[in-house]
């Protein structure tokens, strides 16, 4: 079966899924000759859905294959509540291009409409891919996410390794000594396994986090209380959830900073903040796009 998600019109697929690295991580695959993106969930009931999604004229093209039985009415709505997210259709871009265009020279990302960028359906996913970027090569975090995947997710077809993204509760009940020894996550198992325990638990609602009520400097004190997440993931968790507003002050940020405005001389914390300072809520994106 197939669902229709009406798109905005400011929405480029191409360039949401590709302008972040996260389409490169399972269960996310993209075919970039036919312009799909597909990936394995598994819903609430436990029903594992395999998803391809596609843009045709002014909308998202969502087809479905799934084993047993029918899809009923809420597992198609929670499908296309984890779509619309995936995408940020919810998000509107249009203050970032009016500042994109006051600002000037990024004309560019006015019209091809840039600005998103791809996340995982739930924040966990988010988190722990985080976590598999930091003090690593690309082709590790690709490795680790890759093992971690294919280890502890449901499977929906074996033989052409299609998994889910593993659940909490699935790491909890394989434990820390499984991670660390089996996926050879070294330091990270114990990173992984606290925040799949502390979900568990309920004593972190990660989920509640998605909610715009909740102010930056709230959401940056809950991940603080997360082991394994410092100011880089911190930022980039800020950015997953739609808050654009803090800078990552990072090896990374600093480098870039200095070699692209300061001549390759260091400079001030407060002068590197101050490059972004006209971007307001948008900060992130205008650093992220720095780099083009």
């Amino acid at each position: 079966m197939s669902l229709t998600i009406a798109l905005p019109h400011s929405f480029n697929f191409y360039a949401t899924v590709t302008d972040h690295g996260w389409y490169r991580l399972s269960p996310f695959d993209f075919d970039h000759d036919k312009k799909v993106l597909s990936r394995v969930e598994e819903l609430s009931t436990g029903k594992i859905v395999f998803v391809s999604i596609q843009h045709r004229l002014n909308s998202l093209i969502v087809d479905l294959e799934y084993i047993d039985d029918v899809l009923s009415p809420v597992e198609e709505q929670e499908i296309e509540e984890k779509i619309k997210w995936i995408f940020r259709l919810d998000e509107d871009f249009d203050r970032f291009y009016q500042l994109c265009q006051d600002i000037g020279e990024r004309n560019g990302i006015i019209k091809q409409y840039r600005g998103r960028l791809l996340r995982s359906p739930s924040l966990f996913e988010d988190i722990v891919k985080t976590i598999f970027t930091t003090n690593t090569t690309w082709s590790r975090t690709i490795a680790m996410t890759n093992n971690f995947v294919t280890h502890l997710g449901k499977p929906y077809h074996l033989e052409k390794k299609l998994f889910s993204f593993p659940n909490v509760t699935t790491v909890v009940a394989k434990g820390e000594d499984y991670l660390k020894k089996h996926l050879k996550l070294g330091y990270r198992s114990t990173y992984i396994f606290e925040l799949a325990q502390r979900i568990v638990s309920q004593d972190l609602d990660l989920e509640g986090l998605k909610h715009d009520v909740i102010s930056t400097d709230q959401v940056i004190a809950q991940l603080k209380t997360i082991k394994g997440v410092g100011p880089y993931a911190i930022s980039t968790i800020l950015m997953l959830l739609g808050r654009y507003d803090y800078l990552p002050i990072d090896s990374d940020f600093k480098k870039h900073v200095r070699m692209k405005y300061f001549s390759g001389v260091s400079p001030s914390q407060q002068e590197m903040k101050q490059l972004y300072d006209q971007w307001g809520e948008f900060k992130y994106l205008a650093y992220w796009f720095d780099h083009d």
